[in-house]
This record gives structure tokens, C-alpha cells and sequence, in this order.
């Protein structure tokens, strides 16, 4: 398989190695960045001699498209990815369950896909796999589910520096708040696509669905007292006037980390983890989905697709 790196940032660079542990050829790489034009992946510590170029001029059979967490903002690449012929699999948050902010940009992308014959998918670690993915996967020992709560909980210091940079770390609040506001950081994203990847994997139609986060100020540490230590953001489901769905993701400094995924229903499971590596983990989720997305019939897909499991709400 001969695969392009688009977006040569952290996340982009750990996709490389991935692709070269798991013996999937890259062709070349693709950023705007003026100081990594003309480089090679090697020089970043990469066993490749791909190029990086500031335009998609490579053929091959997947696009790992790494550039934005919107796809409004990120849709120009991939109708570009699209037309050229390659099949796409994204980090973006919002493309992981695209059709609940843009319906009709979503409508619009499988169709193009499907004209050329491609297929489209948006995963990661979160959201993509811990929090919905997996969640689906430990459903899968009960026939009827009640309720689900599911918590990530990480140090935020041991993630990249942009993240830390969207989530606020060592600012104050107030300018993290207007940061917010004025659209300059996100914070998390992707909390609404994981209670819809849910919901769809598991055959319940929410009444609605909530989502929020809240700042979180240090009380001493590696983090000045009452800086912004992180953030800790939520999504919800309910149905017949009651929450059916929660997912919570903290990201906060030096927390302790893991993942619990509580289920009700009739075969009651509780399971928690030590903590998952983020980033690693969003690289690896990736690049172990591309073989099946290349061999997917054509078109936009998301992770619902892909799991095996249908367990069923009662709700």
C-alpha cells in the first residue's frame, strides 16, 4: 500500500513512523510549512526517503490527513485528496461522525467519493475508539444496554504542545475564556460525534444531545496556583427524558490516568484501563484502519461501519 502524510505536525510524524513499522510504503508527505518543504522524512528520524511538498503532486492509495479538527475548514483538502483518486483517513474530530454539524457538506463528500470511487473515514483515539468504538466493543457481552458512562482521563502535560495550547495550559482564565470565545482555541472536540457514533452503533435515536466543557484552575504544582491546569469537557444522550449516554474527557495537569467504561443493561460490565497514550494511540488507530478503508466499498463512512457489534438500547 502506498500511502501520503498530509499535515506533517506531530500527529503527522508519528503516522509516518506507524506506517513504516507496519511496513505500509510512504510516498511523500504534504505541509505548508515553508522550513519542511524540500525535506525528506528522514531527516525528521523517519526510515523514508519521501519528499515533502507543499502540494498533493504523489500518487498512491490513501491520504492520512492530519490538518484541522473542522471540516468546513479542511474540505478543500479533501475534495482535493478525492478527485486525485485517493482514499482518505483523518484525524479530524468532526469528520468522525461528520453528518451532526454538516449534513450537507457530509452528503456532498459521499457522493464525490463515491464518483471516484474512494472511500472517506475520520477516526482517531478520541473520538474514534475510547470512547465510542470501545465502548460498543465491551457492549457487545449484553443484548440489551440501559445506560453507559464512559471517562478518559489524562495528564494534559505529557500531550503535544498544541494541545496543551487549545486546552490553555498555564494561562489565566479569563484569557483562556476569550480565547474561546473568540474561536482562537477549541478546547477538546468531538464529544457530540462520539454519542453519535454510539447511538448509531447501537440503534437509539437520542431526544437530544448535550455537550460542554469547563476550565479547570491548578491548586499548585507544575502549574502555577490558579493558572488553567486543562479542561474537562463532556457529551450526553438522552432519551425518554432521561440521560442514556455520558462520555467525560479530562485533560488536566498531572491527573492520573485511565479510561472507565461503565454498562448497564443485562450483563452489567465495569472496566478500566491504566491510561492510553493519545497520540500514539491516534496514529496507530489510524493506520490500522487503512487497509480496511481501502478495501471499503466507496464512499463516507464512519466507525459505526466498521464495528462488528450491534448490542441494543432499551431505553
Amino acid at each position: 500500500m502506498d500511502a501520503v502524510i498530509y499535515g506533517f505536525g506531530p500527529i503527522g510524524r508519528l503516522i509516518a513512523e506507524c506506517c513504516v513499522k507496519k511496513g505500509i510504503n510512504v510516498v511523500g508527505a504534504v505541509d505548508i510549512n515553508p522550513n519542511l518543504i524540500g525535506k525528506r522524512l528522514s531527516d525528521f528520524g523517519i526510515d523514508s526517503s519521501a519528499e515533502i511538498s507543499s502540494k498533493l503532486d504523489f500518487e498512491g492509495d490513501v491520504v492520512f490527513l492530519s490538518t484541522g479538527s473542522f471540516v468546513d475548514g479542511i474540505y478543500p483538502q479533501i475534495e482535493d485528496c478525492i478527485k486525485r483518486g485517493f482514499n482518505i483517513v483523518s484525524t479530524c474530530e468532526t469528520l468522525s461522525y461528520p453528518y451532526y454539524r454538516y449534513p450537507e457538506l457530509s452528503e456532498k463528500i459521499d457522493a464525490l467519493a463515491k464518483e471516484y470511487g474512494v472511500t472517506v473515514l475520520g477516526s482517531g483515539i478520541n473520538p474514534g475508539f475510547l470512547l465510542d468504538s470501545l465502548v460498543v466493543v465491551l457492549s457487545a457481552s449484553c443484548t440489551e444496554v440501559n445506560q453507559i458512562r464512559a471517562i478518559r482521563k489524562i495528564d494534559a502535560l505529557k500531550r503535544r504542545e498544541p494541545f496543551q495550547k487549545k486546552i490553555g495550559i498555564g494561562k489565566d482564565k479569563e484569557e483562556v475564556e476569550r480565547l474561546l470565545s473568540d474561536g482562537r482555541i477549541s478546547g477538546h472536540v468531538g464529544y457530540a460525534e462520539s454519542i453519535m457514533l454510539l447511538c448509531t452503533s447501537m440503534g437509539v435515536r437520542p431526544e437530544k444531545i448535550e455537550e460542554g466543557q469547563k476550565i479547570v484552575l491548578s491548586e499548585g504544582g507544575k502549574i502555577e496556583k490558579g493558572k488553567v491546569a486543562g479542561m474537562i469537557g463532556w457529551g450526553s444522550a438522552f432519551a425518554n427524558g432521561k440521560e442514556i449516554i455520558r462520555i467525560e474527557f479530562h485533560a488536566v495537569a498531572e491527573a492520573e490516568e485511565y479510561e472507565e467504561v461503565e454498562i448497564k443493561g443485562d450483563n452489567e460490565i465495569r472496566w478500566r484501563s491504566t491510561g492510553t497514550k493519545g497520540d500514539l494511540g491516534t496514529a496507530s488507530v489510524i493506520v490500522n484502519l487503512s487497509e480496511r478503508v481501502v478495501a471499503h466499498e466507496a464512499g463516507l463512512i464512519t466507525m459505526a461501519d466498521l464495528i462488528p457489534f450491534r448490542p441494543s438500547f432499551k431505553v
